[in-house]
């Protein structure tokens, strides 16, 4: 199996699943949850599914902003150690099952901010649920 490219800057898959993680921790700490009842809220917020379009926007987004740069899939693709198919697939709001660590490559990828990119996508998201 080939081995990934890390885009520039990116500290690897570990660090981000770990930053996650203490994030959730803190969140879960915040609000006095134990483990127990964080798990029980989250698995009742995916049974809700509270973003139905969430897939699409997410290709949406990333395919303006692949564009705006005048880069083809390829080059993100190199960008960002993902392959030609699977940006193929989220572009066109078929990767439902896009993971934590591929959005964050992604967004290395495009040398455009983490927090910026799920800001648009949750706009995006929100104007096609009221279309």
């Amino acid at each position: 199996m080939k081995k990934r490219k890390d885009p520039p800057g990116y500290p690897g898959d570990e660090a981000i699943l770990k930053a996650f993680g203490d994030a959730l921790r803190d969140v879960r700490i915040e609000k006095g949850l134990s483990l127990e009842q964080a798990d029980a809220v989250f698995q009742e917020a995916l049974k809700k599914d509270l973003y139905p379009r969430l897939p699409r926007a997410l290709g949406i987004v990333v395919r303006e902003l692949r564009e705006k740069q005048n880069m083809s899939r390829q080059q993100l693709c190199a960008a960002s150690g993902l392959s030609v198919r699977f940006l193929s697939s989220l572009e066109r709001g078929q990767a439902s099952n896009a993971t934590l660590t591929q959005i964050v490559r992604i967004s290395f990828g495009l040398n455009y901010p983490i927090t910026d990119l799920v800001t648009e996508v949750e706009a995006v998201e929100k104007r096609l649920r009221s279309e």
